[in-house]
């Protein structure tokens, strides 16, 4: 289905809504229509009578058809705004729910400033073209069918005339669409690209004052706002040309109407005088304004493609983390977590992990070593099945993670990353998305595991305290020591930490440390870290080396073995 047709399914959701909105346009334009008619009679019995009281019952009667047409008009306004915002909701909320359905993989590939400039704004111009081009469009159309009638049963003959420029005018209409579809859609991309670049630099706000960055930022600034205005100013330019065109054409019409209907009224044999002149040229003049909405709806339509689109893009994108038709529930006890050859890539590059093979024993702390890009972060995310191997499996109890519920993968490993993300809102809010009915005491009790208690209680409000969008009233550890707090909330039997004290000074290590203890206990954890201190006491310690394992053991026999685990302790140890 194309673009436009998938579009207006959305209008026949709400069909008592979408139907009113038309049916009032009709009424308002027929009301419309009769107008002329109706001063066009009050011509012809005003020549025949002068009579004060029958000029101002036609009067009356032509006040009571506007005020009939503007009532009509009124309440599609009405009907047509509440229409319009509940499609723009069922939009949004469409493209929403599929945002958060899309793989990790998705977002890796584009700006997040794009992908709200398709949301808010490319949705809003989908919407526009719908409801404004379905409704203005059937109107106009209902009215050229009204005024074509009336004017062909005055005079035939002129009425012709009328349509002599109507095939001009189609061949302009569609070479404007054919060459405008590229151009706009030039236009929702630079206005995408802007939108990115504002986001970018408010959420790097800091980093832009630390570094000096403003003028950088400006003159990036300005390319991008100076290829939007070119990409507008193009399409306008095409409007430009169009409009004024169609307008010239239809006027020329005007002007053989009105010479051919002069000469009309001067045909003493002619029963067309200026009664039915008065009333063509008023049916004349009608005929502008569908036209000129129909060239609107044209513009409108054109837009609204390219922006759809985009809209449709986001909502065609396959979901590549699928759950199971028929799903397995996560085990309540863990045997045993299996890598089982392994092989896996990221889009358009070499493989990152190569027939990688591994077990985690359950109850225990497994931690993974190595250099920068060896591995260790797409191993806990393959765990949690935020991508899926290229080959291999991984399976937990013998069951291959694909088969297990996808929720309950999710909801049995818990997750601290380097880079804590907390969202706006209070302390509370935060911790009561690992468990919405958490009480007050629990979420206390987890606070005080997570070594996190004595700041929250110091803070204004305490567990009320807002603390900012991605929690920036609150230090790197505090940030940290809450994430831990949410995830001993949430109470997962396994547990993935990534660097969880890489960013931190050495006191306020020593205080996640505290925390990180609490969290492991009775858990099959998974730890990835730079700082080896952090992982001495693990029960096992992988080496990784591009994707493969070299080394595994405890930390005092990798010591002994005095290899590539060795070396890095003996690093890590002069540098402190």
């Amino acid at each position: 289905m194309n673009t436009i047709g998938r579009v207006s399914a959305y209008l026949f959701r709400f069909k008592a809504l979408f139907y009113s909105t038309l049916l009032l346009a009709v009424l308002s334009t027929l009301a419309g229509i009769g107008i002329p008619w109706i001063i066009g009679e009050g011509i012809r019995v005003m020549e025949i009578q002068t009579n004060a009281y029958v000029l101002f019952k036609g009067c009356a009667f032509l006040f009571l058809i506007y005020v009939l047409k503007e009532i009509f008009n009124g309440l599609r306004i009405v009907i047509n705004n509440l229409l319009e915002q509940r499609v723009l909701v069922v939009m949004r909320k469409e493209i929403h729910a599929k945002l958060l359905e899309l793989p990790v993989s998705f977002y890796d590939k584009r700006k997040s400033g794009e992908i709200s400039s398709r949301v808010v704004e490319d949705v809003a111009n989908v919407e526009r073209a719908l409801l404004d081009g379905t409704e203005q469009g059937i109107t106009a159309l209902l009215t050229l069918f009204g005024v074509t009638i009336a004017m062909f049963l005055i005079e035939p003959k002129l009425a012709m005339m009328v349509f002599i420029p109507i095939p001009v005018l189609f061949t302009v209409a569609l070479y404007y669409i054919r060459g405008s579809r590229k151009v706009w859609k030039k236009v929702r991309e630079a206005s995408a690209d802007l939108n990115s670049l504002l986001v970018e630099d408010i959420q790097g706000n800091r980093l832009i004052q630390s570094f000096h960055l403003q003028e950088r930022e400006s003159r990036r600034f300005d390319e991008k706002a100076n290829r939007l205005k070119t990409s507008t100013l193009k399409a306008m330019f095409r409007w430009a040309i169009y409009n004024p065109l169609t307008s010239m054409v239809f006027n020329l019409g005007m002007v053989i109407v009105l010479g051919y209907g002069g000469y009309l009224t001067l045909q003493v044999e002619s029963d067309f005088g200026f009664p039915e002149l008065a009333m063509f040229f008023f049916y004349v003049m009608m005929l502008t304004e569908p036209l000129r909405i129909l060239h609107g709806v044209n513009h409108l339509l054109v837009a609204g493609k390219s922006s759809g689109d985009r809209v449709f893009e986001i909502i065609d994108q396959p979901i590549t983390i699928k759950n199971n038709p028929h799903p397995k529930e996560f085990p309540q006890k863990i045997d045993q977590i299996t890598f089982d050859d392994v092989t896996f890539a990221y889009s358009e590059r070499v493989p990152l992990l190569e027939k990688f093979s591994l077990e985690i024993a359950p109850g225990e702390v497994t931690a993974l070593v190595g250099h920068t890009g060896a591995g260790k972060t797409t191993i806990a995310q393959l765990l949690l099945r935020i991508y899926d191997p290229n080959q291999g499996s991984i399976q937990i109890n013998q069951m291959k993670l694909s088969e297990i519920n996808l929720s309950g993968i999710r909801e049995s490993i818990g997750f601290v990353a380097q880079d804590p993300f907390l969202f706006e809102g209070s302390v509370v809010d935060n911790l009561l998305l690992a468990k919405e009915d958490a009480s007050y005491a629990e979420c206390q009790e987890a606070l005080e595991g997570a070594a996190a208690w004595d700041f929250v209680n110091r803070l204004p409000q305490g567990m009320n305290t807002n603390i900012g969008e991605k929690g920036i009233r609150l230090s790197q550890g505090e940030k940290q020591r809450l994430t831990i707090a949410r995830v001993l909330l949430k109470n997962p039997p396994i547990v993935i930490l990534d660097e969880a004290t890489s960013s931190v000074d050495t006191a306020t290590e020593k205080q996640i440390q505290q925390a990180l203890g609490k969290l492991m206990q009775n858990r099959t954890v998974l730890v990835i870290a730079h700082r080896l201190s952090t992982v001495a006491k693990a029960n096992k310690i992988v080496v990784l080396e591009q994707g493969k394992i070299s080394e595994t053991g405890t930390h005092q026999s990798l010591l002994e073995k005095n290899g590539k685990y060795a070396y890095f302790w003996s690093q890590q140890s002069l540098i402190v």
